[in-house]
């Protein structure tokens, strides 16, 4: 409630003017070149206050050479403007009172040091390092153009990216942003999202492997913020795609999106639907002791999937936007699976169990977010505040009949379950000449309520077996706020410094049990970053962070859910937060080598404990490990010609694991990996692309990973004036083994998921090819621990 009169308090107190004095003037011109009277358009034009000389807003001059500065505070200033190949000019200095003030015209004169002598290169470096991410110019890129984002995505150093996932390597998976607002979407539909925004609308990509104190600390997984060209072209513009992909079953996706702007309004309408076909073969087996288990498991499913979003934005004065973000999806995963599960004793086979089944997943989902921004002033100065809510209804419903020599048993396992997350932020802006103030406050409240049902056939129906079912039902609030200062110290240093503060109430209640757990807790985040460039080609940073990884919402239900009657997994009400401390250090030379130190302590992290009592296999989760990281990685990105394009990474890690119980082994070990890409661009017309990437065996906590391989190729073929892209791709990648190491006893899984598959997509643009949609910043992250 409190926290609900703070921002009350502090939104109307900005809404009524408390930042925006009432006693503001305009201050407009116009800049000309020489004795021309035709103005000098994009000039860069700064308003200076006297006597102190400090830069109060720089903007540059519109196409006709005219310039306006908003709210301006009266006082005595001057104004500036420079522009390559012109002398600086200045103007005479002049009063502010109450009323607007129209500065005579300014004329630059062209500089006596002649342009001839030297040439100006405006073209950026492809890779840039900025005081808390990693910057991909991707407009720079020979490989990316005329491609789609999720080609393009591929091409960044540290990321991988997959059919239904992208992820930072070693830091797991990662949210997606556009122009700092959070995509709402998870998996195939992200995917499939992306896959209708064209690299030739992108002006850069940047990786946040340390996110600042304005984001959410949960999560290990970093951020990446897709940042579009800024177009005000008015009118329409649209994409329509569609993508075949052939291995054991044919699959395809289809997505349109629409795009509108006029002076005051930004829209954006965008569509998805898809189908999924798959086969996947898997291996479990539980060696190294007496009693031995062997299985084999052969699952034939398909995943149909719709998704629909709509984005508005609306300027209704200078001052003031709102706009509103809605995405509706719908999925029905449906699986058929058969396993064998082989007992032994001694290499003997004592029993075989045979289970077949039918497991559906629908997934209903609704997002939607409603916004208003306030400009304080004409420097930049900002209040954002709005309004989230988010609902899914995931349900798992699993049909199995198991049978032994001896046994026949038919059950019906259903796993209902109902999120509601809602959030109210405000966040504030405050540029200065001297910093960069960001700070804000957060409220964000969970609630689930999972009943888990365990049906057993007796002839004349199925009846509810109370003492393996459940309901559980949970809520927890997350209210935070955070500060942090940016600041060009030189200009060879820059540093920036923020500090979060989360506070977490948690009520976990089960009624079947009459169980209650509540917790309270609280936690400081602090974030520091500083860069250093020590000339044109080197740039050295260093940074920290501390970060929360709370459990998923599932995972606190208490109760089992089964695969067949003797094996099951079940959560754990009492499982606590992991946090994590971070600490990087990057050198970047000449915007093309990129090498990356870092280290990691995590304590109290979440895992997962596999027992074996007779026949059973149970699947626990508890706080059970703490671990330290030691690693590098080093990037290589360069055009070698005008038609060769290359990138090279490669990455290492030292895990050193400690385990709270015996029962799981800990050894240290290393991991690494690597990845070459190479695009060819046979004419501006034809462009071929060469992928491999190769994880070598590695051992991290408890688990051993086997080597995996994958290869990629492709064409890009663009016609009807680079309006439609045709895009033949084959990728081949290798099956997935682990061996998960506990004190007695080897579990192995082996994965195949037939890697081996032909994609042939399309993607026609049209319309207006300059406009954009509403791109606003939205951070909602706390949806993602109800998926």
């Amino acid at each position: 409630m409190r926290l609900f009169v703070l921002i009350s308090i502090w939104y109307l107190f900005t809404n009524s003017g408390g930042f925006v004095s009432a006693q503001s003037s305009k201050v407009r011109g116009k800049i000309v070149e020489n004795t021309k009277e035709a103005g000098l358009g994009f000039a860069s034009v700064s308003l200076v206050r006297l006597p102190d000389s400090l830069t109060v807003s720089t903007q540059f001059t519109n196409g006709e050479g005219g310039y306006a500065f908003e709210d301006v505070k009266p006082g005595s200033y001057l104004i500036t403007a420079s522009f390559i190949g012109y002398e600086k000019g200045k103007s005479a200095s002049f009063e502010i009172s109450a009323t607007d003030l129209t500065v005579r015209t300014l004329m630059l004169i062209t500089s006596t040091n002649t342009l001839s002598e030297f040439t100006v290169k405006g073209n950026k470096p492809l890779l840039e390092k900025k005081i808390d991410r990693m910057v991909f110019n991707l407009s720079n890129s020979l490989a990316a153009k005329g491609t789609d984002l999720i080609q393009a995505l591929a091409w960044l150093p540290m990321l991988k990216v997959q059919e239904s996932e992208i992820s930072i390597i070693g830091k797991g998976g990662v949210s997606v942003m556009i122009n700092e607002r959070i995509v709402q979407l998870r998996g195939n539909e992200l995917v499939n999202y992306l896959k209708t925004l064209r690299s030739d609308d992108i002006e850069k990509i940047e990786i946040i492997t340390t996110p600042p104190a304005k984001y959410e600390a949960q999560g290990t997984g970093g951020l990446i913020n897709i940042v579009l060209k800024k177009n005000q072209s008015l009118g329409w513009r649209g994409s329509l795609g569609t993508s075949y992909s052939q291995n054991n079953y044919p699959s395809y996706a289809n997505n349109l999106a629409l795009f509108f702007r006029s002076k005051k309004l930004r829209s954006s309408l965008t569509f998805n639907q898809s189908k999924y076909r798959y086969i996947i073969k898997e291996s479990f087996n539980i060696t190294g002791r007496p009693s031995e288990i062997i299985s084999d498991e052969k699952r034939i499913g398909n995943s149909p999937g719709l998704q629909t979003g709509i984005s508005i934005d609306y300027e209704l004065n200078k001052h003031n936007n709102i706009g509103l973000i809605y995405n509706i999806s719908d999925n029905k995963s449906n699986t058929t699976f058969g396993n064998s599960y082989s007992f032994i004793t001694d290499s003997i086979i004592d029993s075989v169990l045979n289970t077949t089944g039918k497991f559906s997943r629908p997934l209903f989902a609704q997002t939607l977010n409603i916004y208003h921004d306030l400009k304080l002033d004409s420097a930049g100065k900002k209040l954002s505040s709005s309004v989230n809510f988010f609902m899914n209804k995931p349900e798992m419903r699993n049909d199995f009949i198991s049978e032994s020599e001896n046994t026949y048993v038919s059950v019906q396992n259903n796993n209902l379950s109902k999120y509601n997350i809602w959030s109210v932020q405000s966040d504030l802006t405050l540029p200065y000449n001297w910093a960069k103030i960001e700070t804000g406050i957060k409220l964000a409240n969970f609630n689930n309520n999972a009943n888990v049902e365990y049906y057993n056939y007796t002839g004349e129906g199925f009846f509810l077996d109370k003492t393996r079912s459940n309901e559980f039902n949970y809520t927890e609030s997350n209210l935070a706020s955070y500060f942090s200062m940016e600041s060009e110290l030189s200009e060879r240093w820059s540093a920036k410094a923020g500090l979060r503060y989360e506070y977490t109430l948690m009520d976990g209640y089960s009624p079947t049990l009459d169980q209650r757990n509540r917790r309270n807790y609280g936690a400081l985040f602090p974030t520091a970053y500083i860069v250093y460039k020590a000339g044109k080609n080197h740039v050295f940073s260093l940074n920290y962070s501390r970060r929360i990884n709370r459990p998923s919402l599932n995972s606190l239900n208490p109760f089992a859910y089964y695969t067949n009657i003797y094996t099951y997994s079940t959560g754990n009400p009492l499982l606590l937060p992991s946090y994590s401390n971070n600490v990087e250090v990057n050198y970047l030379y000449k915007g093309m080598f990129s090498f990356t130190v870092f280290t990691q302590h995590t304590s109290d992290i979440i895992s997962n404990l596999t027992t074996v009592n007779g026949p059973s296999l149970v699947t626990s989760r508890g706080n059970f490990l703490t671990q330290d990281n030691l690693g590098a990685y080093l990037s290589f990105n360069r055009s070698l010609s005008k038609w060769w394009e290359n990138s090279v990474y490669v990455s290492f890690l030292y895990a050193s694991p400690k385990s709270k119980i015996a029962a799981i082994r800990t050894p240290s070990g290393t991991s690494a990996s690597f990845s070459i890409n190479n695009s060819f661009n046979a004419t501006t017309l034809l462009s071929f692309y060469l992928n491999y990437n190769q994880n070598l065996p590695s051992t991290d906590r408890n688990v051993y990973t086997y080597t995996q391989r994958s290869f990629r190729m492709g064409a890009r073929i663009k016609l009807l004036d680079n309006n439609l892209i045709i895009s033949p791709a084959y990728f081949l990648g290798t099956v997935s083994k682990y061996d998960f190491h506990y004190s007695e006893f080897v579990q192995t899984t082996k994965t195949d998921y037939n890697y081996n598959t032909f994609t042939l997509s399309l993607s026609y643009s049209f319309g207006r090819s300059k406009v954009s949609g509403n791109n606003k910043d939205i951070r909602f992250d706390e949806k993602r621990r109800a998926q």
